[in-house]
């Protein structure tokens, strides 16, 4: 049975393409562990207690996930994964929203300047839970949390599904030469069209 680390909570993006790429892979029994930063699944990775950690493109900490134990933990796969449909939510009893909570990879996404204050969480799920705790105003995260829970937010700005690259790391180098690429990629008839 594999595990996997990945950002959690439950239910986050991460989450889901976690889950989706276990499926395709077919892992029966395979198990996720959630974390709330990757330096975190890069220990249990050294330590034995968890097989793969997967960590979208876009994390902040990309560069030092990669260059932390580059000599113990590899990027072994990748693969491209639609997010949740995202955008912006304000809480319905604000009038004019003042404070934001985002993920400082989703940023580009939108003008974070409308808003006198910004606060970077580590998920997207954890803006969701500022919202819920009133933290701040608005929040950029996953647009289902308006339907979950009707009438306490209105969305400002859709954004929709985005399609992300997902890194998996694993304690086998698998890379033998200059390029590990899939030859049959769907990409591949689209280079020779």
């Amino acid at each position: 049975m594999k595990t996997f680390a990945t950002l959690g909570p439950a239910g986050s993006n991460h989450d889901l393409n976690t889950q989706r790429y276990i499926d395709f892979h077919g892992l029966q029994g395979a198990k996720i562990v959630y974390v709330s930063h990757f330096f975190d699944a890069l220990e249990m990775m050294r330590a034995g207690t968890v097989d793969f950690t997967i960590q979208v493109c876009a994390h902040p900490d990309v560069a030092l996930t990669i260059e932390r134990h580059h000599t113990e933990i590899f990027l072994v796969d990748c693969f491209i994964g639609t997010t949740k449909a995202m955008g912006v939510l304000t809480r319905s009893d604000v009038a004019e929203p003042k404070s934001l909570g985002y993920m400082v990879a989703t940023r580009g996404y939108f003008d974070t300047s409308r808003w006198e204050t910004r606060l970077e969480q580590v998920s997207n799920s954890a803006v969701a839970q500022g919202l819920l705790e009133h933290r701040y105003d608005s929040g950029f995260t996953a647009i289902e949390l308006a339907a979950q829970h009707p009438g306490r937010f209105r969305i400002d700005q859709v954004i929709g599904e985005v399609d992300v690259v997902w890194l998996v790391y694993g304690k086998r180098r698998l890379n033998r030469g200059t390029l590990l690429a899939w030859k049959d990629a769907p990409v591949h008839a689209e280079l020779h069209a």
